[in-house]
């Protein structure tokens, strides 16, 4: 077997680390270590899978003879090859970062929703004691005066049910 033929695959062929990084999903120092490597059968098999594929071949005999491969035409099929595997690599992990962005996002806003009603929840029970009838006509009428309201409007109304409180505890 010829020595340390990754090293040698990735220089004909240029390919940058930061490529190879993102494709075999590896740190920058197990690239170089890969490259240093006498044997590519010392490679993870799960990264060996990942370079025979990039070259389209299915063992590393194969890929031996890409190194001696000398025309210009095929040296090209493999460089297209190569720089559309690694390129769909990069823009699938960019999709994905972004798709998680938006997960994320949404996670929050939705874990804000469900905090909302939560306290939503907590102050519907304490009207538990009311008949549906009476809950009909106080939601229908507190959304009468709410309905296109500003917020002055609305601190005074707030206003008027502390009245109301005060004064009912005054009757009691």
């Amino acid at each position: 077997m010829t020595t340390k033929l990754f090293e040698r695959l990735v220089t004909k062929f240029s390919i940058k680390v930061t490529d190879l990084i993102k494709y075999l999903d590896v740190s920058k120092a197990t690239i170089y270590n890969y490259r240093n490597l006498e044997n590519f059968s010392d490679i993870p098999k799960d990264k060996q899978l990942k370079i025979l594929y990039l070259f389209g071949k299915e063992n590393e005999e194969e890929l031996e003879l890409v190194l001696d491969e000398s025309d210009s035409e095929l040296l090209n099929k493999y460089l297209n090859r190569i720089s559309s595997i690694l390129g769909d690599s990069a823009n699938s992990k960019k999709e994905a970062l972004a798709s998680l962005e938006e997960l994320t996002a949404q996670n929050e806003k939705l874990r804000q929703e469900n905090s909302a009603l939560k306290r939503q929840a907590e102050v519907l029970k304490k009207f538990s004691a009311l008949d549906e009838f009476t809950l009909t006509i106080l939601f229908d009428k507190i959304s009468e005066i709410v309905s296109g309201a500003n917020s002055a409007e609305m601190k005074e109304f707030i206003d008027y049910l502390d009245i109301f409180a005060k004064y009912r505890k005054t009757l009691r």
